[in-house]
């Protein structure tokens, strides 16, 4: 029974994502490509931060850079999670 629950749930989730796949049309890609172009930054600053001395005089201006890319990310993630929202309110 448990089994035929999860399942019922699981096919319902699938076919709701794709109306709101549907609903965001275009927008969702630009939307996600934006968000995805972003964390790659987000990812290759942490990477050479991570890689670089304490003692190294240029890690303040990359830390600088990485809290730039979270407020992207996080503007990026905001927009989207909008866009899917008003998605959902024209199902």
């Amino acid at each position: 029974m448990a089994t035929a629950t999860r399942k019922t749930r699981g096919t319902a989730a699938r076919k709701k994502a794709v109306a709101i796949d549907s609903a965001l049309g275009a927008e969702k890609n630009e939307l996600l490509e934006e968000l995805a172009a972003e964390a790659k930054v987000y990812i290759e600053l942490l990477r050479k931060l991570k890689s670089m001395p304490e003692s190294d005089p240029r890690r303040a201006d990359l830390e600088g850079e990485l809290y730039g890319s979270i407020a992207h990310l996080s503007t990026h993630a905001t927009l989207l999670l909008e866009e899917i929202d008003k998605a959902i309110d024209r199902l």
